[in-house]
């Protein structure tokens, strides 16, 4: 966990999981609760949230051959993901102010080691 950019850059793993960033807010429009995939509160239907798109690097042969070579952004479609509104707010923060935050790490924990930064020595 950090704010440092560790991205994997272009390079994926057959099977990796790919996390898009969220791009904006939304109000989550499923049919069930979603456990926030930062701090793990419930978002009931209807909230503030942001929806974390997933896709995944085709692993085998067969995965190959039903989704298609991978190629940047094509990767097989994984279920959504979603951030509460307080851990879209500080995502969003800390990467307008250009940190490097993954949607599945603690943002609480990413403003404090933010916070810990910015302190006057």
């Amino acid at each position: 966990m950090g704010l440092l950019c560790e991205c994997p850059g272009c390079d994926f793993d057959p099977g990796q999981h790919i996390w898009d960033d969220p791009e904006d807010y939304t109000t989550l429009a499923t049919k069930r609760t979603q456990r926030c995939c930062s701090c793990k509160e419930l978002i009931p239907v209807g909230a503030i949230c942001a929806e974390v798109t997933r896709t995944k690097v085709p692993k085998t042969e067969v995965e190959e051959k039903i989704y298609g070579e991978f190629e940047g952004d094509n990767g097989i479609p994984l279920a959504s993901k979603y951030l509460c509104e307080k851990c879209a707010d500080i995502c969003f923060s800390l990467s307008e102010l250009g940190y490097c935050t993954q949607p599945w790490e603690d943002q609480r924990e990413l403003v404090k080691e933010y916070a810990e930064t910015r302190k006057p020595i």
